[in-house]
C-alpha cells in the first residue's frame, strides 16, 4: 500500500537525511549570486525603492543638526521649516519605499516561481522519482517567497543602512572624539553577536524547513488515503503518528524561537549597554564644559541611529544567510541538467516500424533489461506479457523516451531516437496508463489535454464515443463540462480510464501504448474498447502491456519476458506450442477462471 510505505519512509528518514540536499549543507554563495544571473529581475523596481531608501537615510542624517540649532535656541521660520519638511520628507520616502518594494516583491516572487516551473517540468523523469513532489512544491512557493522578498527590500536596506552608518560615524567625530570612541569600542562587540546570530540562521532555517516539509509530507500522505485508515481502523494510529510530526516540528520551532530571543537578548543588552556609555560620557562631558546640551542631544541621536544601523545590517546578515539556505535549495532544482533534446526531426518524419536494437537498462543499480532486441511492426498490435518485475512497463517508458537506455538505442522508420525531436516523438504516442491521471477541471479539457490544433465538438464526441465514455459523459448534467475533481476523484476507476482512453484516442497518435490499459474496466466496457483496438489496427501501431493472457489472444505479435530478458515471441498460437512458459501463464489463468 502506497500511502503506508511513504509513512514509514517518514518514520525512517530524518530531515537532515533526506530534506536538504548536501548543496544546501555548505555555505556557498555561488547558488544565490547563480540565482541573480539567471532570473530576470526588475532591477528599476530594485534601483528605485534603492534610491528612494537612501534619499530617506540622507534626511535621517540632517534632522539631528536642526535638532541642534533648535535646542541651542535658533527658532527661526528657516530652521524650523526644513526640520518640518526633513520629518515629512522621511514619511514619504517611506510610503513610497513600502508601496514599490511589495509590488517588486510580488514580481519577484512571479518571476522565481515561473523560473524553477520551467526548470522542474523540463526536468528528467528520474529526478522526480528520487524527490517527494510535495518537498518541491516548498521550493517553489515557501523559499521564493523568502529570497523575492529579500531582493525587493534587502538590497536597498544594505545600501541605504551603510550609507546612514557611514554618515553617522563620520559626523559623531565631529562633536567630541571621546564620545566618538566610546562608540566605537562596543562596535565590535555588536560584530561578534552579529555574526554568530547569521550563521545560527543559516542552520537552523534549514533544519525547521526540512522539519516543516517532513511534517507536510505525512500529512499529504495520509488524507488521501484517509478512506484506507478507517477501512483499517488506524484512526488511533494516524492521529500517534501526526502529534508525532507535530510534536517534532513544534520542538524545533520552539528551540529556534528560545535561541533567537537569546540572541535578540544579547543584541539588546550590547545596545543598552551602548547607550549607558553615551549617557554617562555625555553626562560628564556637559558638567565639565566640553560640550553643550545641544551638541550632546545631536550626538545622542547620532548614536541611536549608528546603534540602529548597526542592529539593521546584523539583521540583514542573518536575512542573507536564510536566504543562502534557500537559494541552495532552489539552485538544487534549477542546476539539474534538463531532458536530453538533441533531435531535429519533426513529428511529421515519424513513421514506420519501432526497433528495440540491444537494449540493456538499469533502474536503480538493478538491472531490468538486458540485451533486448524486438520490432513493433507499424500496423500491428504487439504484446508483452511476462512475470511482475520482468521488465514490461520498462519497455514502454523506454519507447516514451521517459528513460534513455544504458546501452542500445531505439529507432523509429530506422532513425535513432535521438535524431528526432523529443517533443514530437512523445505527441506521436498516445500513452494509456493502468491507473489513469487525470487533472483537476472538466472532461473536455481533461480529452483534449495534449492536443495541439483547432479541435471541434465533434472530434471530442467521436473520441468518447470510440472509447464507450459517451453514454456515461451524457448522463452527467453538464456533460463534457463536467468538473472531475482533483485527480478526477469525481469519477469512478473506470471512467477515469475511458477518459483516458479517449485522450489518447483524440491526440490521433501513429502508436498507441497501453500499460494494463482495460484493467478497470467491466466486461461490457472492456469489449466495446476492445473492438474499437480492432479498427485502430488498420492505421495504428499498437504496443501493450498485459497480465490477462485473454487480452493478448488476437495480438499480431507477443513477446514474453522473463529475468530482463526475452523468452520467445511469436503469436498466440505459435506460442502454445513452442514457449513453455507462456503456455504455463495461459493453463494457470485458465485455472483461475475456472476455479
Amino acid at each position: 500500500m502506497k500511502r503506508v510505505e511513504d509513512n514509514n519512509r517518514l518514520q525512517m528518514m530524518s530531515s537532515d537525511e533526506k530534506g536538504i540536499e548536501t548543496e544546501n549543507k555548505e555555505q556557498s554563495w555561488k547558488p544565490f549570486f547563480h540565482l541573480l544571473r539567471s532570473v530576470k529581475l526588475p532591477w528599476a523596481l530594485i534601483i528605485v525603492c534603492t534610491l528612494v531608501n537612501l534619499l530617506q537615510s540622507q534626511l535621517g542624517l540632517l534632522f539631528p543638526q536642526y535638532t541642534e540649532k533648535i535646542y541651542a535656541g535658533d527658532f527661526s521660520r528657516e530652521i524650523a521649516g526644513t526640520a518640518v519638511a526633513v520629518v515629512l520628507g522621511k514619511a514619504l520616502c517611506m510610503a513610497v519605499y513600502q508601496y514599490v518594494g511589495r509590488y517588486t516583491s510580488h514580481l519577484n516572487q512571479m518571476r522565481f516561481q515561473n523560473y524553477i516551473w520551467r526548470k522542474l517540468s523540463r526536468l528528467p523523469l528520474s529526478y522526480f522519482e528520487k524527490h517527494e513532489p510535495r518537498d518541491l512544491i516548498s521550493r517553489n512557493t515557501e523559499d521564493t517567497l523568502t529570497v523575492g522578498e529579500f531582493l525587493s527590500y534587502g538590497i536597498s536596506r544594505i545600501l541605504s543602512t551603510v550609507y546612514g552608518f557611514a554618515g553617522a560615524f563620520i559626523l559623531i567625530f565631529g562633536y567630541d572624539w571621546r564620545l566618538a570612541a566610546s562608540m566605537a569600542v562596543c562596535l565590535p562587540l555588536c560584530y561578534i553577536v552579529g555574526v554568530i546570530a547569521g550563521r545560527y540562521y543559516f542552520k537552523m532555517n534549514n533544519r525547521l524547513q526540512g522539519k516543516l516539509a517532513d511534517m507536510t509530507r505525512y500529512f499529504s500522505a495520509v488524507l488521501p488515503y484517509i478512506t484506507l485508515v478507517k477501512l483499517f481502523g488506524q484512526e488511533n494510529r494516524e492521529e500517534k503518528n501526526g502529534e508525532d510530526w507535530i510534536e517534532r516540528y513544534y520542538k524545533t520551532s520552539f528551540c529556534n524561537t528560545l535561541v533567537s530571543t537569546a540572541v535578540s537578548f544579547a543584541t539588546t543588552m550590547t545596545t543598552v549597554l551602548q547607550t549607558l556609555v553615551i549617557i554617562l560620557m555625555g553626562v560628564w562631558l556637559v558638567r565639565d564644559g566640553s560640550i553643550d546640551i545641544g551638541d550632546w542631544i545631536a550626538f545622542y541621536m547620532y548614536a541611536n541611529m549608528l546603534n540602529n544601523s548597526f542592529t539593521i545590517i546584523m539583521n540583514i546578515w542573518g536575512e542573507l544567510k536564510r536566504n543562502q539556505g534557500c537559494c541552495a535549495r532552489i539552485a538544487a532544482v534549477t542546476g539539474i541538467p534538463a531532458e536530453e533534446n538533441p533531435g531535429t526531426l519533426g513529428a511529421g518524419e515519424i513513421s514506420g516500424d519501432m526497433e528495440f536494437r540491444n537494449i540493456t537498462f538499469a533502474y536503480h543499480e538493478k538491472k531490468v533489461l538486458d540485451n533486448v532486441s524486438f520490432t513493433v511492426p507499424y500496423g500491428k498490435m504487439t504484446a508483452v506479457v511476462g512475470p511482475s518485475g520482468a521488465g514490461k512497463s520498462t519497455i514502454l517508458h523506454l519507447a516514451e523516451r521517459l528513460y534513455t537506455p544504458d546501452e542500445g538505442q531505439i529507432l523509429w522508420g530506422q532513425k535513432a531516437a535521438g535524431e528526432y525531436e523529443l517533443h514530437s516523438w512523445r505527441r506521436a504516442i498516445g500513452y494509456i496508463p493502468q491507473d489513469a491521471q487525470l487533472f483537476a477541471g472538466t472532461i473536455r479539457e481533461n480529452i483534449m489535454q495534449g492536443v495541439t490544433g483547432d479541435i471541434g465538438e465533434e472530434q471530442v464526441r467521436r473520441a468518447a464515443m470510440q472509447a464507450d465514455a459517451l453514454e456515461f459523459i451524457e448522463s452527467f448534467e453538464k456533460g463534457f463540462d463536467t468538473e472531475v475533481g482533483e485527480n478526477g476523484t469525481k469519477l469512478s476507476g473506470g471512467q477515469r480510464q475511458r477518459i483516458a482512453i479517449a485522450r489518447a484516442l483524440l491526440m490521433n497518435a501513429r502508436i498507441l501504448i497501453l500499460d494494463e490499459a482495460t484493467s478497470n474496466l467491466d466486461a461490457e466496457a472492456e469489449y466495446a474498447i476492445g473492438q474499437t483496438l480492432k479498427e485502430l489496427r488498420k492505421d495504428h501501431t499498437i504496443l501493450m502491456v498485459a497480465h490477462r493472457m485473454d487480452r493478448v489472444k488476437d495480438a499480431d505479435q507477443i513477446i514474453v519476458m522473463e529475468h530482463t530478458r526475452i523468452q520467445g515471441s511469436g503469436t498466440h498460437e505459435e506460442l502454445m506450442q513452442s514457449n513453455e512458459l507462456y503456455r504455463q501463464m495461459v493453463d494457470l489463468q485458465a485455472e483461475r477462471i475456472a476455479v
